[in-house]
């Protein structure tokens, strides 16, 4: 018999086992090679959310210009229509996120109804907000929804409503609340997005100002024509939730004293985004067109590190001749909230201009 051990002898056995020591230096190398490429992907998957959030944004824009353009009223965002049904002098229907979406859980026990504190929720069914009710819905789901807030609906219809997956209503990053004192409720729960929250990670431009009577007026796109939006591809239409209130954050110098403004970022100066870049949120604007955007002025800083989040300027009516000062004029980089000089849009409901964003301004709950 030929002797196999013969054609390898000098060589080196192909069937040897790996030592010890080389099977150590091969799992070492592969996880240094893991640590280096794992910020990468990182990185990789950011962009790939981000651009995601954005193009949702973009088709979000899209679907509000069909439904502006069905609309009687030619309104730029969908208003709910509860809006017309509520109590003027204790509003609580104001149209921030009940535009579109599933049914949120948050604000839990709001509403005095049945079932548990999730099926009571401020943006729940149970509460008139069901995604079957919610006007822009349709446009991005033509299939439409079934209403399970008629009588004959088991609560089991409520329990599915926040269950939905409408991608179209969910930026992929959407990981939960921003830090600091404000949207109490939602910072009770962590762990929860803004999607599960209200239903949608997005929030409606609801900018209003109040009057010399106490009523609500709009000085943003809300219950504004979509063709009479002066600025249309500046002026914010959606934004991400976790960034709607940003604007409010305490600046340097204070010059538009308001009860609700002034959160402190605390020592590490930064208010976070979902897309790990703070001060930076993405934006859909009037006229569909969608990008992240800075709340933040650079080099305005104070010696305290307090900087500012708007521009200050002024505004020049031609129509009554006056100047409009910055405490009514929310703009920055690339971006404003406000409409003027349009005039603002009286709604006849009595309140507080921090209802526009659902008590997030001033940490009620």
């Amino acid at each position: 018999m030929k002797d196999v051990r013969a054609s390898h002898r000098g060589g080196t056995d192909p069937r040897r086992a790996l030592s010890l020591t080389e099977v150590v230096a091969s799992v070492l190398a592969l996880g240094f090679l893991a640590c280096a490429l794992l910020p990468s992907l990182g990185a990789a998957r950011r962009r790939s959310q981000q651009s995601t959030c954005v193009d949702r944004l973009h088709a979000l824009g899209e679907a509000t210009s069909l439904f502006s353009a069905d609309d009687a009223t030619e309104n730029a965002i969908p208003v709910h229509p509860l809006f017309s049904k509520q109590d003027p002098q204790n509003p609580a229907y104001i149209g921030a996120y009940e535009w579109g979406g599933k049914s949120g859980i948050g604000r839990t026990g709001w509403y005095h109804g049945v079932g548990s504190p999730e099926m009571n929720s401020r943006y729940g069914t149970q509460a008139g907000f069901g995604p079957a009710t919610r006007p822009l819905n349709k446009y991005l789901y033509p299939h439409g929804f079934r209403n399970n807030n008629e009588p004959t609906i088991s609560r089991t219809g409520w329990i599915l409503d926040t269950k939905l997956d409408l991608p179209a209503f969910r930026c992929p990053a959407d990981d939960g609340p921003p830090s600091g004192g404000q949207c109490p409720d939602w910072l009770h729960h962590k762990d929860r997005s803004a999607y599960d929250q209200f239903g949608t990670s997005y929030s409606a431009n609801i900018f209003w100002v109040v009057s010399s009577e106490g009523t609500l007026q709009s000085n943003s796109p809300y219950l504004r024509p979509q063709s009479q939006v002066p600025n249309p591809s500046r002026t914010t239409l959606y934004e991400e939730a976790i960034g709607s209130w940003v604007w409010s954050v305490r600046r340097y110098p204070e010059v538009c004293l308001w009860s609700g403004q002034g959160l402190d970022p605390g020592p590490t100066w930064s208010v976070r985004s979902w897309h790990d870049k703070a001060w930076t949120y993405n934006m859909a604007f009037v006229d569909g067109h969608a990008g992240p955007r800075a709340i933040y002025i650079e080099g305005s800083e104070d010696n305290h590190g307090y900087a500012l989040h708007r521009r200050i300027e002024r505004v020049f009516d031609d129509d009554d001749m006056q100047t409009r000062y910055q405490c009514i004029i929310v703009r920055g980089d690339g971006w404003q909230k406000d409409t003027l000089p349009a005039p603002f849009i009286e709604t006849g409901l009595h309140g507080f201009a921090s209802l526009s964003y659902e008590n997030c301004l001033d940490g009620a709950n």
